[in-house]
């Protein structure tokens, strides 16, 4: 249904005009409007008909044959972008929205979703490339004026006496310009960084031509790249003009990269394009392209090479931007001659050097933060974040940390490799040669000199993440031998560090492309990621997201992939799929109480938080499962206290904390079983509590931990938005969750995403529990998290791909995929049925045996606010830790002398204020500087580790 006053048969007359604008033929307009009918039938259109009409214009004429002017077919949408979106009234932003929705309504193939993939992002770069060419070329050159687009309009469609061209005439000839050659050569497509490189090397090749012809009207006299003595009129031209490169360039790394662009690219495009005739000069390094007699020739010759390719490729004309920056010329010069205004005057004075371009022009591609692993990300790097600026910070902060370095082993960790039983640096260098060599080959033939350059910057950082983990290995194991052994731990290094160079530089491979071209399993790869974010040395802020990101990616979907290593690792172990209790790092479960049934886990769990250990070391991450044997023998063998009875207890006394006694049935059903023992006072009750649980380890261990922080990170916040405060609530939504992935060894899992069967455990529970949240809702919340996609609620697998034989045939039956909704039904109720029943509301006490799972501890954000400074939320001490005088100090309302008071109460210098006359005063603050000083040196020493 569309949203209009209009009738079918005046959307339909709208169609057929617009395809008779557009040249169309009979069938694809056919086709368009019965696409258009289609969807409007089975779906709500809202907004401007005629966009919609365009999108189904677009969709009719995706992979239609068309033929160029030489009669060559080629592959083309045979519509141009840019006059379909013109005629329809329709931004560059708005277009890419619509479509986005009408591919997911008309469930567009994986290759139209990928054309539209591309055409964003190469809008994005085109984008903020030319925000970066504005101020660039006023630095270079003077601005252009509007009396410029005066002389343009005289001398259009005349012969005339050819005039030496304006600054705005440059201007635009140096953007066609850096478009043709762009468009050529696909090492620039989609690369942000690459072609803001070659944008430089042009305007340094302008401002050469622009020099030796001595055009002091084109350059800015200002610029500090003229020589000292440029303004004098007895200065004599060199015979080369010099290069202005580095005053172009923010850092000394970018100085490289650009020259390096511009020797070895851009002047063989430049030689190829005054070969082929389309630029003519004296020769491509020093010609006199800009020379009155050649420039009409050149301007036009080079926008026919661009528009040739344009039209071939059907990509947006990425000239729009000059049409745009025109009129905002003439704008501005209507504003400023508006005297009874003079407000837009000031205002457009302002800005007068760089007309802005419209805003609805804009496709943000907004870098969001992943829900986990926001503790270590550093504070904001810069106010202004566009792209560009984020990349190029990351790139710096990428050369920062290899300064000095090669590609190849340092002397310490030759040193750290020489100290291995088995000196393994032969066995990294094959491993490094054939993943470099796998890398290079999966790259385009065009880009391989590209991807060569990428690929050492990778080795260096490679040996250097080496070595720092290395070191800190055996700063906790003598030896290191179990880690340094391992092939799998270096190929998942080398693949991580080359995702690192490929991001730093906005390269257009996207993750998860790197795993699949060294074939490295997601399964390994996850556990190395974590490594590289807590190194010593600090990647940037976005580089941090981005690892987090792929972290997030592996443990929701692609570790579950049916070709995955962990069915392998779950299928190998004599145990059970854990539990995220039989994972979970000290304090990282919650304790808060809830329901009568699950007192006793509660009391055993309600030993106050210790300091949190450091992570798991490399080594841990690729051991296998380590049997706790003497741990087992204790459970199984328990010794006997004295004054203990050896009869079995069917209930618990339990004293709570205001003295009152509450006698506890020991829960013992099929499920699970909780024995109890003889409280016992002192260290010893927590040595035996840890002991009832013991910790499962090893690699599987490892990843199922990360999965269920990650699950438990996103329930907390569908929760949140669906305003589900209710602890027993939750816990219940994480019973059934947790009971969702372990099925029959995580089969649900298979092919799916975290995601979906966690909104049907909220769903599930909010169904039986008689809370009023639909699964539109729950889909809704969802939908506000960083990495969601409507995929994962439309796209659901069913059923699997699979072959049956039918009289003696083969025949392979195709997946089957549906919405959420249509999973729940027919497969999450048929799987949980009999395990949903146990918490529906009877009147009864059966619900009441449910062994509710604990939930992982929600702990609070912690900020970064300079480098050794943080900040989290206040929280609440679980046991009192004394007596003593509690200081405060509350920014913008304390005094200075409460912070002082905290500063000497660190140090061990007392508190300042009034002291108690007590006997054995003397002796008073001697103990208390000695107890201050062990408590601070067991918190830094706990700090230092945890930093590492």
């Amino acid at each position: 249904m569309v949203l209009s006053y209009e009738t079918d048969a005046d959307l339909e007359d709208k169609h057929t005009e617009l395809c008779n604008k557009l040249n169309l033929d009979f069938k694809i307009s056919n086709d368009a409007w019965d696409r258009f009918q289609s969807i409007s039938k089975n779906f709500t259109l809202e907004g401007e008909p005629l966009h919609w009409i365009g999108c189904a214009i677009y969709v009719a004429c995706w992979k239609s044959t068309a033929s160029t002017a030489n009669q060559n077919t080629v592959q083309s949408n045979c519509v141009n972008l840019t006059s379909l979106l013109r005629h329809c009234n329709l931004s560059i932003a708005q277009f890419f929205f619509k479509i986005k929705q009408w591919s997911d309504m008309a469930n567009m193939s994986e290759e139209f979703k990928k054309r539209i993939e591309y055409l964003e992002g190469s809008f994005a770069v085109a984008y903020n490339v030319f925000k970066e060419y504005q101020p660039l070329f006023l630095l270079i050159f003077k601005a252009p004026e509007i009396s410029d687009v005066e002389v343009n309009k005289q001398h259009r469609n005349r012969k005339q006496k050819s005039v030496p061209c304006t600054s705005l005439k440059v201007f635009e000839f140096c953007w066609t310009l850096f478009i043709a050659i762009k468009g050529e050569d696909t090492n620039y497509n989609n690369d942000l960084v690459t072609s803001c490189h070659l944008l430089i090397a042009i305007c340094d090749w302008a401002f050469k031509n622009a020099f030796l012809a001595d055009r002091r009207d084109l350059l800015n006299p200002e610029f500090q790249g003229l020589p000292a003595e440029w303004p004098m009129s007895t200065y004599v031209l060199p015979e080369e003009a010099p290069c202005i490169v580095s005053f172009l360039c923010p850092s000394s790394n970018m100085i490289t990269e650009v020259k390096y662009i511009k020797e070895y690219q851009f002047k063989k495009s430049i030689k190829n394009l005054f070969e082929q005739g389309v630029l003519s000069g004296k020769d491509p390094d020093n010609g006199d392209v800009l020379d009155f007699s050649v420039f009409e020739h050149n301007f036009k010759n080079i926008t026919n090479t661009y528009e040739t390719n344009y039209l071939s490729k059907s990509d947006f004309d990425e000239r729009i931007f000059l049409a745009e920056y025109r009129r905002k010329l003439i704008i501005r010069e209507q504003n400023q001659s508006n005297a009874h205004n003079s407000s837009i005057q000031d205002q457009n004075a302002a800005g007068a050097s760089s007309p802005e371009l419209s805003k609805d022009m804009v496709v943000t591609q907004e870098c969001l933060t992943p829900l986990t692993g926001r503790k270590y990300l550093g504070p904001k790097e810069s106010q202004e974040s566009t792209p560009l600026v984020t990349a190029t910070e990351s790139i710096s902060r990428l050369n920062s940390l290899l300064l000095g370095r090669q590609p190849a082993p340092s002397e310490a960790l030759v040193q750290l490799f020489e100290s291995c039983v088995q000196n393994p640096t032969e066995r990294i260098s094959e491993i490094v040669a054939n993943l470099g060599e796998r890398f290079v080959n999966s790259c385009p033939t065009d880009q391989r000199e590209v991807a060569k350059r990428r690929l050492q910057f990778g080795i260096t950082l490679f040996y250097k993440f080496i070595e720092n983990i290395l070191q800190n290995e055996r700063s906790m194991h003598s030896d290191i031998s179990a880690i340094v052994e391992k092939d799998v731990f270096y190929e998942c290094m080398f693949a991580c560090c080359l995702e690192i160079v490929i991001y730093s530089y906005n390269s257009r491979q996207k993750f998860p492309w790197i795993l699949e071209a060294l074939q490295v399993q997601p399964y390994n790869f996850v556990k190395v990621i974590e490594l590289i974010i807590r190194s010593k040395d600090k990647l940037s802020r976005d580089t941090i997201k981005h690892l987090n990101m792929i972290e997030e990616m592996i443990l929701s979907s692609l570790v579950w992939k049916s070709d995955s290593l962990i069915w392998e690792a779950v299928a190998s172990s004599d145990k059970e799929v854990p539990k995220f209790e039989e994972t979970a790092l000290p304090g990282h479960l919650q304790n808060e109480p809830s329901s009568e049934s699950s007192t006793l886990r509660n009391i055993l769990n309600s030993e106050p938080r210790q300091i949190q250990s450091p992570g798991p070391s490399a080594t841990d991450r690729f051991q296998s499962p380590v049997a706790h044997s003497s741990a087992v023998n204790r459970e199984l063998f328990p010794s006997v206290q004295s004054n203990q009875s050896l009869l079995q207890h069917t209930h618990l006394m339990i004293k709570d904390r205001t003295g009152n006694t509450r006698m506890i049935p020991i829960v013992n059903n099929d499920t699970q079983k909780v024995q109890s023992q003889v409280p016992q006072t002192g260290p010893k009750r927590s040595e035996n509590t840890a002991l009832a649980r013991p910790k499962r380890t090893g690699g599987v261990s490892i990843v199922f931990r990360k999965f269920y922080n990650l699950s438990g990170e996103r329930m907390e916040h569908l929760c949140t938005h669906l305003k589900i405060t209710n602890i027993d609530t939750k816990r219940k939504i994480w019973t059934v969750f947790e009971e969702l992935v372990r099925k029959n060894h995580c089969e649900l899992m298979k092919d799916r995403n975290l995601d979906q069967l966690l909104m049907c455990a909220v769903y599930m529970i909010c169904k039986l529990t008689n809370l009023n949240k639909s699964f539109a809702e729950i889909i809704k919340s969802y939908r506000t998290q960083p990495q969601a996609t409507s995929d994962i609620y439309r796209k659901v697998l069913i059923r699997a791909k699979k072959t049956k034989v039918v009289d003696g045939v083969t025949e392979e039956v195709p997946e089957e995929r549906g919405d959420l909704i249509h999973f729940y039904n027919n497969v999450i109720i048929q799987a949980m049925k009999k395990f949903a029943q146990k918490f529906v509301d009877n009147g009864d006490d059966h619900n009441g045996d449910i062994l509710l799972s604990p939930l992982p501890a929600s702990r609070g954000q912690v900020v970064q606010v300079y480098d050794n400074i943080f900040i989290k939320p206040l929280e609440s001490p679980t046991m009192p830790f004394g007596t003593g005088k509690v200081l405060n100090y509350y920014f913008s309302r304390s005094p200075s002398k409460d912070l002082k008071d905290i500063n000497k109460a660190i140090k061990g210098n007392g508190v300042t204020g009034k002291r108690l006359l007590v006997e054995g005063e003397n002796e008073l603050p001697n103990t208390k500087r000695i107890a201050n000083r062990k408590v601070q040196s067991l918190i830094e020493e706990r700090r230092s580790q945890n930093t590492e």
